[in-house]
């Protein structure tokens, strides 16, 4: 296949239409608990992407930030920007869509899967508080982002927060694309339980998310060009998706429930990590130490136990 034809094909893959009707499917499934399904449909795109469902559903969250129809626009235009330079490989990094071009009967082929009505609906009774879906059927005939909102004692998506900061309320229309263009945000405090629409945040070099109810940070993994992170006082526990956050230099992650800080050992820009508060080992920090970061830490080992 050509770039020119291998383009088009993915233009046409990458239409909010289309989109819609992945995530929509996904959506269905998890709703379902039909996690085994969705453990296959990550192995289909496997050769392009990986993706792990637990038997729990974690890591849900990453099919919503390939598939989310807010993001047809942004993806279209890197397609074409890849193919007027002729970028062949770059191309073949979006084309995990092609492996779901009939997702509906995918999904309904795969053991244990259940019937699911996949009208074309736009309101939904899933319990995922703060998903955007495109709503087409708008007076103005232009597509517009619909985003459901939560309750104070559920909390809010860091998307219906940014409204909040801004605005006051939920419903003044704030666009996604403005997130790509702000280099820093403040939202501490801010009753944050779900991080939908950060992964919007793609020029983002400072995020402070301190003081928030945030237990998922899966969706931070895509934004490159984070420099500082605060997610102090938050239920956290894995930070696998902070690997991927290369020019890292100051984190704060302060009273949560890490234990496994591994995945910080290959972020080579690190300079500072307040770990206090988190059940940690002293051989992790120790490896951290080493590699020249500064490490602020509570433990039952002494200081003295680090390398100087």
């Amino acid at each position: 296949m050509t770039t020119d034809e291998l383009s088009r094909n993915l233009i046409d893959a990458y239409s909010v239409e289309n989109l819609n009707k992945i995530s929509l499917t996904l959506l269905n499934l998890f709703k379902c608990g039909e996690f085994s399904v969705l453990q296959k449909i990550a192995m289909i795109i496997s050769d392009y992407v990986k993706i792990e469902i637990s038997d729990q559903g974690k890591g849900f969250s990453k099919f919503m930030m390939l598939y989310h129809p807010d993001r047809s626009g942004y993806h279209i235009r890197e397609i074409n920007r890849l193919a007027q330079i002729n970028d062949l490989d770059g191309l073949l990094t979006y084309s995990h869509i092609l492996k779901l071009g009939h997702i509906e009967e995918i999904a309904s082929s795969l053991e244990s899967y259940e019937d699911i009505d996949y009208s074309p609906v736009y309101e939904w009774d899933i319990n995922l508080d703060g998903f955007t879906i495109i709503d087409k059927d708008h007076p103005s005939g232009k597509y517009r982002a619909r985003t459901r909102t939560n309750t104070n004692n559920r909390g809010y998506t860091f998307y219906d927060a940014i409204k909040l900061r801004e605005y006051g309320d939920l419903d003044t229309e704030y666009p996604f694309y403005y997130l790509e263009d702000a280099e820093e945000f403040e939202l501490s405090s801010s009753n944050i339980t779900d991080l939908d629409g950060i992964q919007y945040c793609i020029n983002a070099k400072i995020i402070d998310l301190s003081f928030n109810r945030i237990n998922d940070i899966t969706l931070l993994m895509g934004l490159g060009n984070l420099e500082e992170l605060d997610l102090s006082d938050n239920p956290i526990e894995l930070i696998d998706a902070l690997g991927n956050l290369k020019n890292l230099k100051i984190l704060r992650i302060a009273d949560n429930e890490i234990t496994d800080i591994s995945p910080l050992l290959h972020l080579t820009r690190l300079e500072y990590v307040d770990l206090q508060e988190n059940p940690v080992s002293v051989d992790q920090i120790r490896e951290l130490v080493e590699l020249g970061v500064t490490v602020d830490f509570d433990s039952q080992a002494s200081e003295s136990d680090l390398p100087q």
